[in-house]
């Protein structure tokens, strides 16, 4: 065997002499080329690309032959070795066809081909697609090219390995699988090309949605090889798209985009349609997520770039990519371990990841719950809620019901605030007469009118800002429900109304107009759901508004009308595609403020009539009783007065409000009389009583 050093014996002269040639040779040689590029300039530019060793050493080019009769083409820096071509080439035999292999598990079913060692199918068993229900969701999308299931690729933009290769069970369950064949590749510091032996093994775990994928890189007689191009030993890609197919789903059911776990904090990942961009390699993690299912790459190798990219394809319209960028290999062997989740945003199975006793590859502190979706600071109350619904869905088995049942307990627990808000805003009416002549007596002089109507609500004990505060506090509410009931996993594919709301996490549809679409809109489906919420909020608008608040011209009053009709039809517009469960919340809350808002309002027109009955009792003028009127209602008329006012004539048509209001009013007079008679007989039994028991004492004194 050559000896690869040997001993120096040259003297000092000499070694002179052959460093001023080495140097002379290079100026000669470098002048020459340039001469030559001057004077003959090449048809077509060579670029030589340089892969630079993981240790900063050793660093080769791919050294190109032109050919007379063709341009120059680099020659592929690793090449598979057919049987035969070499002593090693038996090592690993070789298939003759295509084959697929299956590992199965009691929550995943995993397809592989030994083209490449590719996953070209991986179901979800627990988790029906809601395209075709027979089955589970395939998280593996192929487009009109196919797909790249964990495919590798040599260098940075080769085109994918799918060489067939061996395929292996490495374990009597069937859930450890290796494929492996045979490369060449170039030693480290030579252009002796040497054979190396390629591995990818996949490993499954029973109840996790999480598998492992090792790589692995081996020479067998120990010689150093050199894989990179541009810093890039190997690249593993996914692509065109993750499931569940969503192409022909409503804009708001579905959504693809990337999340990076950077120095242990969450950062969302913007990207362009039609656009590439990298993510530093510092990142613990890289997802691409969708609104229920995420797919998470978690590598435990040298990595140099995460590349993300988007893009269209005839088949499934939008595409979503993600690579993973292997940084240059030089040496001997070397095994790289990946870790991919393939599976649902919930909290249950990411957790699991948080503590090694929990899951069954020993990972820890992971923090793969950043991939979900939350409601940042009203994430608590978003927990709340979503555990009073799974609460209510144990009792029955219905998440629609559920959702109802949720809202009626909101409802129950703030009408409290909701009574006190009604209370306000009926306070504020009756105090609209005398503001509105505070504004005409001081509308030249804003500071005087603040002045004085800051007087008038001290006068009236009365707080402006009563009125606003119970729905300030039920502000967050409503943001956390819209956050629950738009991503809660628990509402894909559950059903409601059979026939009608099949699924709760879509919207509903009534007629859909196949390819047809309504100019402008967009709409392709006629939805009940967003006329049933158009049509309760505006009937709760009417319940709920003050009934002076809308009268006349004046400006608040216009304002008022806008909000009452303007609002509630921009919102049909805006949720008009929102999935069900939202809106069935939505119309249930109004429904049931519409039933407080009419109870609200018989206690206040109660409380009015128990007042006006009161001071009729005392002996208070009428005109004290007229004064007081307002103050107890909506500035109306007592009972006695409407009676006296339409004796002698025809009454007017009463609406409803009114026939309800008059049954009130008449029921209270038949209880005052009741009382009344009742407080005249105790009166004449106490009188009777009293006088006997005063006559007693002189009966006593005649005896004596």
């Amino acid at each position: 065997m050559n000896e690869i050093y040997e001993q120096q014996t040259t003297s000092k002269e000499e070694r002179k002499r052959m460093i001023l040639a080495v140097i002379l040779s290079t100026v000669i040689v470098s002048v020459g080329f340039i001469v030559q590029s001057v004077l003959f300039p090449p048809a077509t530019q060579q670029q030589t690309t340089q892969g630079s060793d993981q240790a900063g050493a050793n660093e080769q080019a791919i050294q190109q032959e032109p050919s007379s009769a063709s341009p120059a083409k680099a020659l592929p820096s690793i090449i598979p070795i057919s049987s035969g071509s070499s002593p090693t080439a038996d090592i690993i035999p070789i298939p003759a066809a295509e084959e697929h292999h299956i590992i199965e598990t009691d929550v995943v079913r995993a397809t592989f081909t030994n083209a490449g060692g590719e996953l070209v199918s991986l179901t979800l068993k627990k988790h029906k697609d809601l395209r075709d229900s027979r089955g589970g969701v395939d998280m593996v999308v192929a487009g009109s090219q196919g797909a790249d299931g964990l495919s590798v690729s040599f260098g940075q933009s080769s085109a994918p390995m799918r060489e067939l290769m061996n395929a292996q069970y490495l374990d009597d369950s069937k859930k450890t699988i290796a494929f492996s064949r045979m490369f060449e590749a170039k030693m480290a510091g030579s252009d002796e090309k040497v054979p190396f032996i390629f591995k990818k093994v996949f490993s499954f775990r029973d109840g996790e949605y999480l598998f492992g994928l090792a790589i692995s890189i081996e020479q067998p007689e120990g010689k150093p090889i050199f894989l990179g191009t541009n810093g890039v030993a190997y690249r593993i890609d996914l692509g065109p798209q993750i499931g569940p197919r969503f192409d022909q789903m409503p804009k708001n059911a579905d959504y693809r985009k990337y999340i990076a776990e950077i120095d242990g904090k969450k950062k969302n990942q913007n990207l362009k349609a039609n656009t590439s961009d990298t993510i530093a390699p510092n990142a613990s993690w890289v997802a691409l997520s969708g609104k229920y299912f995420t797919f998470i790459a978690i590598p435990q190798a040298p990595i140099s770039a995460y590349e993300i990219a988007t893009a269209q394809d005839p088949l499934i319209n939008q595409t979503n990519s993600l690579g993973l960028l292997r940084s240059t290999f030089s040496g001997s062997s070397t095994t790289d371990t990946y870790y991919f989740y393939f599976g649902p945003k919930t909290s249950a199975e990411l957790g699991k990841y948080e503590y090694a006793d929990k899951n069954g590859f020993g990972l820890s502190n992971l923090n793969l719950e950043d991939a979900m979706e939350g409601s940042g600071i009203l994430g608590w109350l978003e927990t709340i809620l979503k555990f009073l619904l799974n609460v209510f869905y144990r009792l029955i088995p219905n998440y629609g019901i559920a959702i109802i049942l949720v809202t009626v307990l909101i409802k129950l627990l703030f009408y409290p605030l909701t009574k006190k808000g009604s209370l306000a805003t009926a306070r504020m009416s009756e105090l609209q007469p005398k503001m509105q002549e505070l504004q005409a007596k001081y509308k030249n002089n804003p500071q005087k009118l603040n002045q004085e109507m800051a007087e008038l609500y001290k006068r009236e004990h009365y707080n402006p800002m009563s009125g606003c505060l119970p729905m300030l506090i039920q502000f967050p509410l409503f943001i956390a429900m819209y956050n629950l009931f738009n991503n809660h996993f628990e509402l894909r594919g559950a059903m409601f109304i059979p026939g009608w709301i099949n699924d709760l996490s879509l919207p509903e549809s009534l007629v859909n107009f196949g390819n047809f679409r309504i100019p402008l809109l967009g709409w392709n489906d006629l939805r009940a759901l967003p006329i049933i919420y158009l049509f309760s909020q505006l009937m709760y608008g009417k319940f709920t508004q003050a009934p002076q608040s809308t009268q006349g011209n004046n400006p608040q009053a216009n304002q008022m009308k806008l909000m009452m009709y303007g609002m509630p039809i921009m919102f049909f517009f805006i949720l008009y595609d929102v999935p069900a469960g939202l809106l069935i919340y939505w119309i249930t809350n109004n429904i049931l403020t519409i039933a407080q808002q009419i109870l609200i309002n018989n206690l206040m027109k109660k409380r009015k009539m128990a007042g006006a009955a009161a001071q009729a009792a005392e002996g208070t003028p009428a005109a004290g009783a007229a004064n007081a009127g307002p103050r107890l209602a909506t500035g109306k008329s007592s009972a006695v007065d409407t009676k006296a006012k339409t004796v002698g004539r025809v009454p007017a048509k009463e609406g409803f409000s009114e026939r309800v209001t008059n049954w009130l009013e008449k029921q209270a007079g038949e209880a005052e009389k009741a009382s009344g008679s009742a407080y005249t007989k105790k009166k004449d039994q106490g009188r009777t009583s009293g006088s006997d028991r005063s006559s007693a004492p002189r009966k006593n004194k005649a005896k004596k």
